[in-house]
């Protein structure tokens, strides 16, 4: 064995260690003002797995800030349940099976301080439509569902036979009811298969909050679409 060749890929080894370590560790909440955390929460039921997910970030001072990690004496809850933290991405889950389709997020600070905040989800759902979708015109979709009413929007994201083909298109017209792909970028996904994936957010203020602030988020997806593009 060579060993002047080993050595140094080991010493790679020791020395890249410490920083893919420290890369998965996250900031205390106690090393941090609590007045300056912002927090997110979101509750989004998927009904392609049927579950609903209660999820929890919190970041210091703003919305791109250092991910936290909550300290001893501090907690979040979904309707009373403990979320869970989950260190890959730094975020507290709790999934639940079926529909959840309101409740209330209960962050408590290592101060003892409460915020208690209550989302609901905005329901949508695919019309009855034809499973093919010309390619030569824009294409409108009219959803199953109340019309926008503020601080919601609605997205579709199109997808060809080759998934790497995407378009994603918004709606957040007051009042709307419908959303367009328009022509330009359907023929971009190129004739064949393609799945419709269609998502509801309702993002309301945040009432109880800290001087750094946070968002609150309800999300409801739909079976999804097959469809051809033709």
């Amino acid at each position: 064995m060579n060993t002047a060749r080993f050595l140094p890929a080991v010493a790679a080894v020791i020395w890249l260690t410490p920083l893919f370590l420290s890369g998965c560790q996250r900031e205390l909440s106690s090393d941090v003002n609590q007045d300056k955390i912002y927090a997110e929460y979101e509750l989004f039921y998927n009904a392609n797995e049927d579950i609903t997910y209660a999820r929890a970030v919190f970041r210091f001072n703003e919305s791109k800030g250092q991910k936290l990690r909550l300290a001893d004496g501090s907690e979040v809850r979904f309707n009373g349940d403990l979320l869970t933290f989950k260190p890959a991405l730094a975020y507290y889950e709790k999934s639940y099976p079926g529909q959840v389709m309101a409740g209330d997020f209960m962050w408590e600070d290592t101060n003892g301080k409460q915020y208690s905040n209550t989302i609901s989800l905005p329901v949508i759902a695919f019309p009855a439509m034809s499973d093919t979708i010309p390619r030569n015109a824009p294409f409108e979709l009219v959803w199953v569902g109340d019309s926008l009413l503020g601080n919601d929007m609605v997205t579709i994201r199109a997808t060809g036979a080759n998934e790497l083909d995407m378009v994603i298109v918004h709606q957040d017209l007051l009042h709307s009811n419908s959303i367009v792909i328009p022509m330009l970028q359907l023929q971009t996904l190129g004739q064949g298969s393609g799945l419709l994936k269609m998502t509801r957010t309702f993002s309301p203020q945040l009432i109880h909050k800290t001087s750094a602030g946070g968002t609150i988020t309800g999300r409801y997806r739909p079976i999804n679409k097959e469809v051809w593009f033709d």
